[in-house]
């Protein structure tokens, strides 16, 4: 027998290592809104193009909705008919919202807002 001693000892050892990652994700979102609102021009910029500006209310059953535009548009992209299309209008910002039961029904109650919130940590 052999004395087993550290420096008779022999060690074989293999480390290895991988790390692999895998991942895939997508988002989509589609919305569409059709319609015709009556804006204003609220200032006319040095360049020559149009700051506009309109509200259109509409009360519809039990409640109301309203759409709000704004932006700016360049004179040669009015057409004839003194229209413009809303893919011609920069820096838009178009609200649509509602006050209503309709719009009440559509909305979240206190309890599902809880639960959907940053607070609930589950």
């Amino acid at each position: 027998m052999g004395v087993d001693t550290l420096a008779t000892r022999r060690m074989n050892a293999n480390f290895r290592g991988t790390r692999d990652f895998s991942g895939d994700g997508a988002s989509s979102q589609q919305n569409s809104l059709s319609g015709e609102i009556t804006v204003t021009v609220e200032r006319v910029l040095s360049n020559g193009n149009l700051m506009i500006r309109g509200q259109k209310n509409i009360g519809i059953n039990q409640g109301s909705e309203y759409i709000k535009l704004s932006g700016i548009v360049r004179p040669q992209d009015i057409r004839s008919d003194n229209s413009v299309v809303s893919t011609r209008i920069a820096n838009a910002h178009i609200v649509y919202g509602g006050q209503g039961v309709i719009n009440d029904a559509n909305n979240q109650g206190w309890l599902a807002r809880f639960f959907n919130s940053p607070v609930f940590p589950f």
